[in-house]
């Protein structure tokens, strides 16, 4: 009977063991990683090559090249730009001094050839060219304003004294004097142009930012008040 018993468990035990194992013929099949994805993972890990380094480099250089070069010529068009309002504000400035003197004075020379200066003026018609205009100033003082071309300036004298400079940077400057004469067959002034030209000065905190300097002209003209 415990025989009997001991048979029948051992064989529900085999056949209990025979539902746990496993269909392996019909279990569904596990898909392995394709070979492409494999090696998509392995380059997105690898990093940069020494070539896509090197381009990437190049490429950098290129545009801070670029970026230098632009700001360079805006620094110079600045620093030019800041020179040459100077230069025009000072020549403007002396420029209406000069008109202002020459409407309110009495007599003006000079009305012949001068020779005697350098350069030289000379008469073109009923016009001279001189390199300096001289008047008499209503309280009868004599100012000479004179362009040194050595020194490139203007000057001023009052009464043959000292000459003092009133504008600098001046590279050329003639006065233009169209005369006619009075009743008196006497040479008289008609109009004065001033032609002058100003090279700007450098300014030495935009000494690195300009580079080529324009002069400046100027090109003025005036009549001189009639007294009766």
């Amino acid at each position: 009977m415990n025989m009997l018993c001991g048979k029948m468990a051992g064989r529900a035990l085999v056949g209990m063991q025979m539902c746990a194992v496993p269909d392996v013929a019909h279990a569904p099949k596990k898909r392995g990683r394709s070979a492409s994805k494999l090696r998509g993972e392995h380059y997105a890990s690898r990093g940069l090559s020494l070539m896509e380094m090197l381009i990437a480099l190049a490429i950098s250089g290129m545009l801070l090249a670029a970026v230098a070069v632009a700001l360079d010529a805006s620094f110079k068009a600045y620093g030019s730009a800041a020179e040459e309002a100077s230069a025009q504000s000072a020549t403007r400035m002396v420029t209406h001094r000069l008109l202002t003197m020459i409407r309110t004075s009495t007599a003006h020379g000079p009305l012949e050839a001068d020779g005697s200066v350098t350069p030289a003026a000379y008469v073109s018609g009923d016009e001279v060219i001189s390199p300096y205009i001289e008047m008499v100033e209503p309280d009868g003082d004599i100012v000479r304003i004179a362009y040194d071309s050595v020194n490139q300036q203007l000057t001023m004298s009052v009464n043959d004294g000292a000459a003092s400079p009133v504008l600098s940077g001046v590279v050329a400057a003639a006065f233009q004097l169209e005369r006619s004469k009075n009743v008196l067959s006497q040479w008289e002034l008609d109009r004065v142009t001033i032609d002058i030209q100003v090279q700007p000065n450098p300014d030495q905190t935009l000494a690195i930012e300009s580079d080529n300097r324009t002069p400046i002209r100027v090109i003025t003209s005036t009549m001189p008040r009639k007294l009766n």
